[in-house]
């Protein structure tokens, strides 16, 4: 999404006075930081037009929340914002940045995100511009991406059910290539995420926990999916769901299943 964005940017940039001198002499301009500069000083001139139009006065510190906001692109928290800050000399409380924050998404500069329960994370809501995330349930990677196909078809189903769609927020979980390449062979039950499917593979504990295990239902070349890790892990098992402690998990070697072999029953 932001590739898509300072390129509609890039694209007026021939006549900016901010960027035009660097893009004629360098072949090959930071013109990432040269756009964001820009947009990011006209967003600020209309949050300032914003304050005049509903009588809102802000003090020196709010604006610097603001101005460090706006320093930055990505999903940004309250304490990356005040970090930031502090290490510029600018103290401040993370009450006071999230009320900066959260008045940026009510004036339509920013919005506010929960990914894979997390969060808030605070974004910006550049106009024009809608996207939907990738997120790994790994390692916690998040991808902003935009698909014409993918909209289009949040609109048929809206329409099939009677809906006028609005707008969309659409957050994908899966696993990011990184962390697939790091799982080929075995790993340990505990290391797969919520929704991931696996074929056990074996046990490390003695024939006591095997036998324990097996009455449940967990037996090897057996396929699982992961129902949900916040307390005990909860398998889903030959159409039954079994909860079993994270120590046990620990001792549970699995393979997880690829997208395309789903169709296997569990």
């Amino acid at each position: 999404m932001l590739q898509k964005l300072f390129g509609k940017i890039k694209a007026g940039c021939s006549s900016c006075e901010t960027c035009k001198d660097t893009l004629a002499t360098d072949t090959e301009p930071d013109v990432k930081s040269l756009c964001f500069e820009k947009l990011h000083k006209n967003e600020k001139e209309q949050f300032l037009n914003l304050l005049r139009q509903t009588g809102r006065i802000l003090s020196s510190e709010e604006m610097d929340v603001v101005d460090e906001f706006l320093s930055h692109e990505g999903h940004l928290s309250v304490a990356f914002i005040k970090q930031q800050l502090a290490q510029k000399g600018k103290e401040t409380s993370e009450k006071a940045v999230e009320d900066i924050l959260d008045l940026l998404c009510r004036y339509g500069l920013a919005q506010k995100v929960q990914l894979n329960g997390t969060g808030p994370w605070y974004e910006h809501l550049h106009l024009g511009e809608k996207h939907d995330h990738l997120m790994c349930t790994r390692c916690g990677k998040v991808v902003e991406f935009e698909d014409e196909d993918f909209k289009e078809q949040m609109k048929r189903s809206a329409s099939l059910h009677g809906f006028q769609p609005l707008f969309q927020k659409t957050t994908i979980y899966g696993i990011c290539s990184r962390c697939r390449k790091l799982q080929s062979g075995t790993i340990p039950l505990s290391a797969l995420s919520q929704g991931e499917k696996a074929l056990v593979v074996s046990f490390s504990g003695g024939t006591s926990l095997k036998k324990k295990l097996s009455d449940m239902g967990l037996v090897t070349d057996e396929p699982i999916e992961v129902l949900s890790k916040s307390g005990p892990v909860i398998l889903g098992v030959k159409g039954s769901r079994i909860a079993i402690g994270k120590g046990i998990a620990q001792k549970i070697l699995v393979t997880p299943i690829e997208a395309d072999e789903e169709n296997l029953e569990v």
